[in-house]
């Protein structure tokens, strides 16, 4: 496989990534009870839409398996911007690897207590247990600072590199900010954010970093 075929390929990974994240976050609101719902409220939603959290679940650990090698494509040579992009990449690569590990750990266990029928008192026992694992807490904070402030950083050194233009950062922003928000609507336009912001990204990696901004 050449360089230029190697780039195609990352560039799309770069695209399919964000857009197969944002879009399991959204199916996930459509799903799950709006506010913060506790287990038993999960787990009896998930009940009524077993396929599509399958779906939901399959397209979490897509996205982390296109994002991580998409991202590593941004790595630079030099240059201006170069070690803040570098940070960023691989602050994102580890949030993304972490996010596979979330994502078994989150989608998993609601599929199968709905299936077993477990009573809502153990529900909540096993959820407030879980909260407080090691490897569950290490692999959410992983997650939550590699794949948001990862994120920010990657963008802030592609811009700084001009890589990027300005508004491919501001979606960026836009794009941690819906997935830290709740609702439907925040759903739709992370998706949306996604594309405005890792589309450009896609493009730098397919052009001389010169010319790309």
């Amino acid at each position: 496989m050449n360089r230029i075929t190697c780039n195609r390929l990352a560039a799309a990974l770069l695209v399919i990534g964000p857009t197969a994240f944002t879009l399991a976050d959204l199916l996930r609101r459509l799903v799950v009870p709006s506010g913060s719902p506790k287990a038993p409220a999960i787990t009896h939603a998930v009940d009524g839409h077993d396929g599509v959290w399958l779906v939901v679940a399959l397209l979490a650990v897509v996205a982390a398996l296109c994002l991580a090698p998409g991202v590593l494509a941004l790595l630079p040579s030099g240059g201006r911007g170069a070690r803040v992009t570098a940070v960023g990449t691989v602050m994102v690569v580890v949030g993304a690897l972490a996010s596979m590990g979330h994502a078994v750990a989150f989608y998993s266990p609601y599929a199968l207590f709905a299936r077993a029928g477990t009573p809502d008192a153990e529900l909540t026992a096993l959820d407030h247990a879980s909260e407080s694992y090691p490897m569950l807490v290490v692999l959410i904070a992983l997650f939550l600072v590699g794949m948001m402030l990862g994120t920010v950083v990657l963008f802030v050194g592609l811009r700084r590199a001009r890589r990027v233009p300005i508004w491919s950062l501001i979606a960026a922003v836009v794009f941690v900010a819906c997935g830290g928000s709740g609702g439907v609507p925040a759903g739709v336009l992370g998706v949306v954010a996604a594309l405005v912001a890792f589309v450009p990204a896609a493009r730098a990696v397919l052009v001389e970093p010169a010319t790309a901004g």
